[in-house]
């Protein structure tokens, strides 16, 4: 008995909301969600009240209103002051315990990335929420245009744009329609000019747009209304265009800069390698040099790079593959078994491949160090020179270290994305050809013929022109069965639950576009085929924009895929076996010297120490040339992967599946050449050394 006047006070209180209310609710609780581990961490570190002073504290508080972050600016100063403090004890105590002053120096530098990390990643966020407005922004417009080609309605136009797109944009249009349903402002363009300051912020040219739009309010005739629709459309597609250009000629200068002083450089510097450890062993550790290239120096170019894709407009409008019914979990692919399917986790996979390709070059690589780290001074020498030969067990060795990194990369990467990418590509192939599509059923349903009939006339037209394999021919087929065999109404042949033509076209545009001619198709086909004519015109313009900005990126897009495919490991792999044919070079000198001092009885230099050590080094000091294959080995796959990311930044903005599926791609080519050249040059090198033993006549006798 006591449950029922609550139930009676529920089905009171919730009729009193609207849906549209309801869903606001739920979004809004849902945005004040802790979703990030960043944004937990904040949360967590606010108990020390840190406050950023002055002019930082405002310039934090700008970056955290235009970025997605639910966090406070003594939230971001705090976690950042905590994380400073609790790696500085760390980077102490490792010190101490490892009793390497020079250690800690190294790790000085952890701490402060991370304090700087923490609290400049607000303004990172805002700035890639910046550039992903651009492409919500095209979307908005687009959606807006195509309602009020239909309904002359602004505030219909703009809920009906709210409601097919996502993104920081639309979250405050969501706000704005609610404000003016709460009586809070008058008139649509009252509350949408509330956020049109922060607007201006991300993406000028969306609000100029906008300012557009509403001539289409006042302006009394049919033409003026289409030249204002198709004006402000392309308004925003061309600015984003000229944007486009300038970013492409201010680029070009910081990617040279990157792979000159970031990339070329530090490579050819890998050729010192084997003489620092040797005259410098007491001043500079090589273990240091190796975190450097393999920590430091990627992490530079990885935020470097990062910069360089801030700076770019947006312009391309990413799929969504979300509602795709085949399409795998995250982190997961799938397998088919008969009729079954089932998917299998992709990191426990790749580490045991990884882990087994590795094994030979970790159990070679452990009894070196037990074996170096107990020998004595001649003993270590020896083995040191016998690390630097160029035999099948040291090849095996580096190649199988570098080999399972590679894999483990290029599987990751590949495995997450092999069939998201198939079906992003799909949807974009329906998408590119859909405008076509849309022009030659709106020519037929515009000379008066019904729909069904119009359908069926726009397939013939496809088989006249032999384009039955196209997504759109299969698209208007399967339209045409359901409207015929099923009796269907447009409407429901496109969007019926068991048959419909969009379960197996998932693409939101094209979903949205189709529910815009399904509303019209209930008035006139003459008005229906209008409209398709004119959507088909607004996409016809996006892909122009599209395909004129691919072409402005032609000669970057082209250069990088140069450099992370081939260039890049090209020089990597010759660097690294051109250290050990320096290596033996010094070696055969040093035979020399011995004999030298031999014959002529010079025991020691003029400071007491031997004369080889002087003149050439100390070889129990160097570092194993097997070593130093694979700190360049495992340096050209970090390359390869900025590089892969640089590149699909430039090409497809933040698209992940495409970075996920183009970084695979990439590491497995670059490998490929880093193998084969790796082997080729050092053959190459075997055969200089060889002969010049046999050309001394067998005075090298000592000869490595």
């Amino acid at each position: 008995m006591a449950k029922k006047p609550k139930q009676k006070e529920e089905k009171l209180v919730i009729p009193q909301m609207s849906q549209e209310y309801i869903n606001f609710l739920l979004e809004e609780k849902k945005s004040k969600e802790l979703k990030t581990a960043y944004e937990k961490l904040c949360k967590f570190s606010e108990f020390l009240h840190l406050k950023p002073p002055g002019e930082m504290q405002k310039k934090l508080q700008e970056s955290i209103l235009f970025s997605t972050l639910n966090v406070t600016p003594t939230g971001v100063f705090s976690a950042a002051v905590l994380c400073l403090f609790f790696t500085a004890i760390v980077s102490f105590t490792l010190s101490m315990v490892l009793n390497n002053p020079g250690f800690m120096v190294l790790l000085i530098f952890v701490p402060l990335g991370l304090f700087l990390y923490i609290y400049t990643y607000p303004s990172f966020n805002a700035q890639v929420s910046k550039v992903q407005t651009g492409d919500e922004a095209i979307k908005i417009i687009l959606y807006m245009v195509i309602y009020l080609k239909l309904n002359p309605s602004f505030e219909g136009a703009v809920a009906y744009a709210a409601s097919h797109t996502k993104g920081p944009i639309t979250d405050d249009i969501k706000k704005a329609i609610w404000d003016l349903e709460t009586g809070k402002y008058k008139t649509i363009e009252e509350a949408l000019s509330f956020y049109m300051p922060k607007w201006v912020v991300w993406n000028e040219d969306f609000v100029r747009s906008i300012s557009l739009l509403y001539g289409v309010l006042i302006e009394p005739t049919e033409e003026g209304r289409e030249n204002i629709l198709k004006k402000s459309l392309d308004f925003l597609l061309i600015n984003t265009q000229r944007r486009m250009k300038d970013y492409v000629e201010h680029i070009t200068g910081s990617i040279n800069i990157l792979h000159i002083l970031g990339i070329l450089l530090p490579v050819m510097g890998l050729i010192m390698f084997p003489l620092v450890s040797m005259f410098l062993s007491e001043s500079v550790n090589p273990l240091y040099i190796g975190l450097g290239y393999t920590i430091v120096l990627p992490l530079f170019l990885y935020f470097f790079s990062k910069k360089i894709l801030l700076m770019r407009p947006s312009a391309f409008i990413v799929p969504d593959i979300s509602k795709h019914p085949d399409l795998p979990p995250e982190k997961t692919f799938a397998v088919n078994l008969g009729r079954k399917k089932i998917y299998i986790p992709v990191l426990p996979l790749v580490i045991v491949v990884g882990m087994l390709v590795m094994t030979y070059g970790i159990l070679h690589f452990s009894d070196l160090y037990i074996r170096a780290s107990t020998a004595p001074e001649g003993i270590r020498e020896n083995l040191m020179k016998q690390e630097a030969k160029i035999t099948l067990e040291n090849i095996a060795s580096t190649l199988s270290i570098t080999g399972g990194v590679a894999l483990i990369v290029f599987l990751y990467f590949y495995l997450n994305s092999f069939q998201r990418i198939k079906i992003r590509n799909d949807i974009k192939n329906i998408e590119s050809e859909f405008q076509v599509g849309l022009f030659s059923l709106g020519n037929y349903l515009s000379e008066g013929y019904p729909i069904e009939k119009s359908i069926e006339k726009s397939i013939e037209e496809y088989e006249k022109l032999g384009m039955e394999k196209k997504p759109i021919y299969h698209f208007f087929s399967k339209l045409l069965r359901n409207i015929k065999n099923s009796g269907m109404t447009f409407k429901r042949a496109l969007f019926d639950k068991n048959i419909g033509v969009m379960k197996n076209f998932p693409s939101i545009l094209i979903e949205e576009v189709m529910q815009v001619l399904s509303s019209a198709s209930e008035r006139s086909s003459v008005l229906l085929g209008k409209v398709s004519k004119t959507i088909g015109s607004y996409i016809e313009d996006l892909n122009t924009i599209e395909a004129k900005i691919k072409e402005l990126l032609e000669d970057v897009r082209s250069g990088l895929r140069m450099q992370g495919s081939f260039v890049i490991p090209l020089i990597c792999a010759i660097t690294a076996s051109l250290g050990i044919f320096i290596l033996n070079m010094l070696v055969m000198v040093s035979c020399e010297l011995q004999k030298i001092e031999k014959n002529f009885g010079f025991m020691s230099s003029i400071g007491g120490g031997s004369l080889i050590n002087d003149l050439v080094g100390n070889f129990s000091k160097v570092m194993p040339m097997t070593v130093l294959q694979v700190i360049v080995g495992v340096y050209t796959i970090e390359i390869i992967v900025i590089i892969a990311s640089l590149l699909n930044g430039i090409e497809n903005g933040f698209d992940r599946t495409s970075l996920q599926y183009l970084i695979g791609k990439m590491v497995m080519q670059a490998i490929a050449v880093y193998f084969i050249t790796s082997i080729i040059s050092m053959f190459v090198f075997q055969q200089i050394i060889q002969s010049i033993i046999s050309s001394g006549g067998g005075a090298f006798t000592c000869s490595i």
